[in-house]
This record gives C-alpha cells, sequence and structure tokens, in this order.
C-alpha cells in the first residue's frame, strides 16, 4: 500500500525584515444550503465568486434536508436557525444574507489575528484509506475562552441521482443569470464542497487547550479517519479549525482562524511536490483560466518571495513574501498583475526564492 506524507500546510506564519512573525487571518464562510431551495443555485455563485476572489477565504457548503445532511450540519443549522441559503462568517452573530456575504468576508479579512492553525504530519493510505494528521494552533498573544480544535471535512464536486441531489432552480427563466436554462430542478447539479464530516463534533473537542494561555503557546489534537468508500479521495478538503464555545448565544461561537488543505489527485499519484525531502512546486489547473493554486514545499524554513513574470521577463505580481516553515504551502494566483488587472493569455514564470538564494520556476499558461 502506498502512504504519502506532508509537513508543515500552516496559516502562513510570514514576516518581513526584523518584525515579529505575526499569522495570516483566514476566514470561513459556511453556506447553509439544500438541494431543496430554489434560491441556493444564486447563494452558489456568490460563494463561487468569493472563492475566487479572496485567496484566505475557506468555502464549503452544509447541507440540510437532502442526501448530503450530516448530523453536524444539522445541529448547526437548527442552533443558528437558518432559512436556505443563508451563510456564516466565521460563526460571526446571526447567519447573513448572501448579498452580504462578500462585504463580510472582506471586512474579517482584517481582523487582527490572535492564532495561526496548521495541518501538520499528514498521511494518506490509497489502499486502506486511512487519513492521519494533526492539527496544531499556536497563539501570537494571551487569550482566555473555551477554545477547541476541529477538522472539517469536505468533498467537491458532488453529484447524485434524484431529488435528494437534483437541485431546484427558480433561476431558470432569468436571463443573464448563470442557472438560466439550466433546468427546474438542475439534474446532475455539481454541488460544492459539500460538508461531509466534523470530527470533533459541530463545537470542537473538549480539553484540548486550557481556559487561559499565554503568546507562544501551541495545542494539537491527533485525528484518524478512515475515508468511506463512496467519497472520491481526489476531491476531499479539510479545514482545520480554532473556535471558540463561550456560551449560548450566536456570537460565542467563533471560529478565531482556521487553514484549508486538499486531498486531491497530487496526492493521490504521489507528485514530488509532496515530497518532503524534494523542494518542487506544482501549478494546478495549467492551462489556468486565470485562477490557479501553486503549491511548493519547503526543505529548510525561512524567508521565501514567489512572483509572477511574464515571458519577456518583466515582473507581474508578488504572490507572496515573508518567512515560511519546512513544508508544504500553497499560495494563490487570480491571474492579475500587481494593480488587479486581468493579465493577457499567454505563458508566464513562477519563480520561488527561497533562503540562501535557491529559485524554482514554473510556467503557467494563461488562455480565457
Amino acid at each position: 500500500m502506498k502512504k504519502y506524507l506532508l509537513f508543515g500546510i500552516a496559516a502562513g506564519l510570514l514576516s518581513t525584515g526584523g518584525q515579529a512573525q505575526v499569522p495570516i487571518q483566514k476566514v470561513v464562510l459556511e453556506k447553509f444550503t439544500g438541494a431543496w431551495a430554489p434560491y441556493c443555485p444564486d447563494a452558489t455563485v456568490i460563494a463561487e465568486q468569493i472563492n475566487h476572489d479572496y485567496v484566505n477565504a475557506i468555502v464549503y457548503d452544509i447541507h440540510n434536508g437532502d442526501a448530503m445532511e450530516v448530523t453536524e450540519g444539522a445541529e448547526l443549522s437548527a442552533f443558528y436557525g437558518c432559512f436556505f441559503p443563508l451563510g456564516q462568517i466565521n460563526r460571526s452573530g446571526v447567519p447573513a444574507n448572501r448579498q452580504d456575504w462578500n462585504r463580510m468576508v472582506a471586512d474579517a479579512l482584517q481582523d487582527e489575528p490572535l492564532a495561526a492553525v496548521s495541518i501538520d504530519n499528514l498521511t494518506y493510505d490509497a489502499g486502506s484509506r486511512q487519513l492521519e494528521l494533526d492539527v496544531k494552533a499556536t497563539f501570537f498573544g494571551p487569550a482566555s475562552g473555551d477554545m477547541r480544535l476541529n477538522l472539517a471535512i469536505f468533498e467537491d464536486h458532488v453529484t447524485g441521482i434524484g431529488h435528494g441531489y437534483d437541485q431546484m432552480n427558480y433561476y431558470t427563466d432569468t436571463i443573464g443569470h448563470p442557472f438560466y436554462l439550466a433546468g427546474n430542478p438542475v439534474v446532475g447539479f455539481e454541488h460544492r464542497r459539500v460538508l461531509r464530516a466534523m470530527l470533533s463534533g459541530a463545537w470542537g473537542g473538549t480539553g484540548m487547550i486550557p481556559g487561559n494561555v499565554n503568546s507562544g503557546s501551541s495545542f494539537t489534537k491527533h485525528y484518524s479517519y478512515v475515508l468511506p468508500s463512496g467519497w472520491d479521495a481526489s476531491e476531499i478538503g479539510m479545514a482545520a479549525l480554532l473556535q471558540r464555545y463561550d456560551g449560548i448565544d450566536m456570537d460565542d461561537r467563533k471560529i478565531i482562524n482556521a487553514e484549508e488543505f486538499y486531498l486531491n489527485s497530487m496526492l493521490v499519484s504521489n507528485s514530488p511536490v509532496l515530497n518532503r525531502e524534494t523542494p518542487g512546486m506544482s501549478i494546478a489547473p495549467n492551462p489556468s483560466s486565470g485562477f490557479c493554486r501553486v503549491d511548493f514545499s519547503l526543505k529548510t524554513s525561512g524567508q521565501i518571495r514567489m512572483e509572477v513574470f511574464n515571458a519577456t521577463g518583466q515582473h507581474v505580481a508578488t504572490l507572496g513574501e515573508g518567512v515560511m516553515n519546512v513544508g508544504l504551502h500553497t499560495l494563490n494566483w487570480n491571474g492579475t498583475d500587481a494593480q488587479g488587472n486581468p493579465v493577457g493569455n499567454g505563458i508566464y514564470m513562477v519563480r520561488l526564492l527561497t533562503k540562501g538564494g535557491h529559485s524554482t520556476t514554473q510556467r503557467v499558461m494563461i488562455s480565457r
């Protein structure tokens, strides 16, 4: 049986110069949805745009009343008294209407992060479908309260047969809408990032983090899970959560920070970029219509800089700069230049500079 090992998929501990290290704030959008709910296709359009536009947004769907409902999702829906579609942004306050999601995600990304969350020591056995990993939270300031770790597992591009999967759609007669003439219901609808399980329940596990923590403190929870045979391993994603459980009000159970990782086809095919001992870079999709993930591995911790250049060597954009730890990391490029303008079609070079001046370069084709 093949087993693959990854290290340090972290919520970016970045710094420049002599400044103190600080974590990157991630924002979780939990979209409450159902195949029976006819306004949900519009919410899907909005959520997908947010997922594209905000590289530090983590988006997954919590289903209710259909074939994709799970116990943890039903508990969250009941607690927040959700209608469908509504969304929670870091579980802060009452659920929000879809027209407000973009603004609320942008605002939440400006919050000063309290802690970094990482996924470490991840192994997946493709034969037994056994998943092993650690979720770790590192605090960058003092904190108090009931704080818990959790791991959400979701599956992307889920389709099925029948009313439990076919998506009701009020927009099939709305000219100009992306789901215009798609049918009502939409047969064979692709449901994005469907929540499959929360391994420490809806509210996280108790007894992992003390009620008062100091700056620099770290806490780790190990998870072991066998992926059910009906799930497509290449479409599985995970969101590691650091969350509160301070009371019974809707604002008492905020997500403090999170990190995301996809158990994608690179992992199943044992791509070299996943090997801790071999520095590498992988870009997907490639060719790209304008958005791609850049996965890369680091043999040593230290300062990195990732830049994009055009075919003539002109600088186009800087994707990331700062201190990163040993292991696998992801930075995203949405196909724009440093001013936010879409780049033209063609070949671009993504270059990673690491500690000691080592350089790794990969080509990506933009074809819109």
